[in-house]
């Protein structure tokens, strides 16, 4: 039963990506994968839940958090959107891969997310089957996951409230991002990491593949490395501030 729930579940996530493919296509707008990406984890779990007898009290609370995320990662995104226009990452990938980008997005951007998209949310066919009672060490798990997303939503505030009056050329070292790089992506990690944690409680350590992969991808492939490469060409003072600035865990500043 679970094996028809996974092939539903990653269905879902090609299809998802299929549509979010097209509307980039008519908007000429890569960054719509963007918008879309928090949703797969939204369908996955809506597929791993019907896949199960009656719900335990967890796998609501875990869909009413992963949707709260959903909806305010995409409505950041489509007001980022508004403002500035499509997302310099993708500008960028648009200019390097050349003529023909909207086809070679679909398998270079879209399927690809799809497929990361089904990765990641793989803990979740644990979660959402898990039968009894609250256990302490779910609300440790809720208490880590409130707490990633409130660091994200807060960072992604500052961090929009800064790029709004900024030339390009300036640093953010106020707020959350005086003590971190990267205090969003760290916010992340937090939900990341906490539902692999309720998956854990109900026996699904063998899913830990999936938050390894996603730090990985935060770290390395996405999001940390690429904006630490690129930030000191467009930015001179963040040389001077990544000396003294933790880079993902927030701690206080170094002397």
């Amino acid at each position: 039963m679970l094996s028809n729930s996974f092939f539903l579940a990653f269905f879902c996530c090609a299809l998802i990506s299929l549509v979010a493919w097209v509307i980039s296509l008519a908007r000429r707008d890569a960054g719509v994968a963007d918008v879309f990406w928090p949703w797969l984890a939204v369908a996955s779990a809506l597929v791993y839940l019907q896949s199960a007898g009656p719900p335990a009290g967890i796998a609501w609370i875990t869909l009413a958090a992963i949707v709260m995320a959903a909806l305010r990662l995409s409505a950041m995104v489509v007001a980022r959107t508004a403002r500035a226009g499509e997302d310099r990452r993708y500008t960028e990938i648009r200019s390097g891969w050349g003529p023909g980008f909207g086809m070679k997005s679909l398998p270079g951007i879209f399927l690809l997310q799809g497929a990361m998209g089904f990765v990641a949310a793989i803990p979740l066919s644990v979660v959402m089957t898990r039968s009894g009672s609250l256990l302490w060490a779910d609300n440790l798990m809720i208490g880590l996951w409130l707490s990633g997303f409130v660091i994200q939503a807060v960072a992604d505030h500052q961090l929009a409230k800064f790029s709004a009056g900024d030339d390009g050329t300036g640093v953010l070292k106020t707020g959350l991002w005086r003590y971190s790089r990267h205090p969003n992506y760290f916010g992340e990690l937090c939900m990341v990491w906490s539902v692999f944690g309720l998956a854990l409680i109900g026996g699904g350590g063998w899913t830990v593949f999936s938050p390894l992969l996603m730090t990985w991808s935060i770290l390395r492939f996405t999001g940390v490395s690429r904006m630490e490469h690129e930030m000191p060409s467009r930015r001179p003072d963040y040389p001077a501030y990544a000396r003294v600035t933790s880079a993902l865990i927030p701690w206080p500043p170094r002397r």
